[in-house]
């Protein structure tokens, strides 16, 4: 069973995923909950620590796990890094997703100029994502399965430049098939490195 302060989280994080975290009404998300807005308030002095806890707590960790098994694989690199690609492109398989876009990207997007402890955060996390990118990379030159010609410094952030980017693009031309060419074009970057 959920408790109560993990549900206001997940709840929230549904909320700003649908309407940015500008047009939250946290208070207005607990009360449909069926929570009052005292909890809310107990957990969460204001808004601004609602959304630092769900990004430390729901968005870092589903984020920086998705990249944990290519930053930790000691062989078959190139699989496991088609694996995480098709993985990302589950994350637009229906218009829905489509439609609201990568939680990530969005508030990357939205808050970084509005507040510095969201830029913080954002920073964080994208920076721990290319650096998980980054040792993967390294990790399958040293292994003698990519090719060494490539600097996986500026890789990574293509990789993740390209993700996140993707899902902006077709959010906006509200288009599956756009993060679908993306990812295909991503593989075949893939294919390209093999040693």
């Amino acid at each position: 069973m959920t408790d109560t302060r993990t549900e206001i989280l997940q709840k929230n994080f549904e909320a700003i995923h649908r309407n940015g975290f500008q047009g939250v009404r946290a208070d207005k998300v607990v009360v449909e909950m069926g929570i009052t807005k005292g909890a809310l308030y107990h957990y969460f002095p204001n808004k601004f620590d609602l959304g630092y806890a769900i990004l430390d707590e729901l968005v870092a960790p589903r984020y920086l796990s998705i990249w944990k098994p290519f930053e930790q694989s000691d062989k078959n690199f190139e699989s496991v890094l088609l694996t995480t690609l098709d993985f990302y492109r589950s994350f637009a398989q229906t218009d829905e997703q489509i439609k609201l876009g990568c939680p990530l990207t969005n508030l990357t997007q939205e808050m970084p100029p509005l507040d510095e402890g969201f830029r913080k955060r954002l920073y964080r996390i994208t920076h721990q994502m290319q650096q998980q990118i980054e040792t993967g990379l390294k990790n399958a030159q040293l292994a003698g399965e990519f090719k060494l010609d490539f600097n996986p410094t500026q890789t990574a952030f293509f990789y993740l430049s390209s993700i996140e980017g993707g899902f902006s693009v077709a959010k906006a031309m509200q288009s599956r098939a756009i993060f679908e060419m993306v990812i295909v074009q991503l593989k075949q970057f893939t294919e390209s490195l093999k040693g």
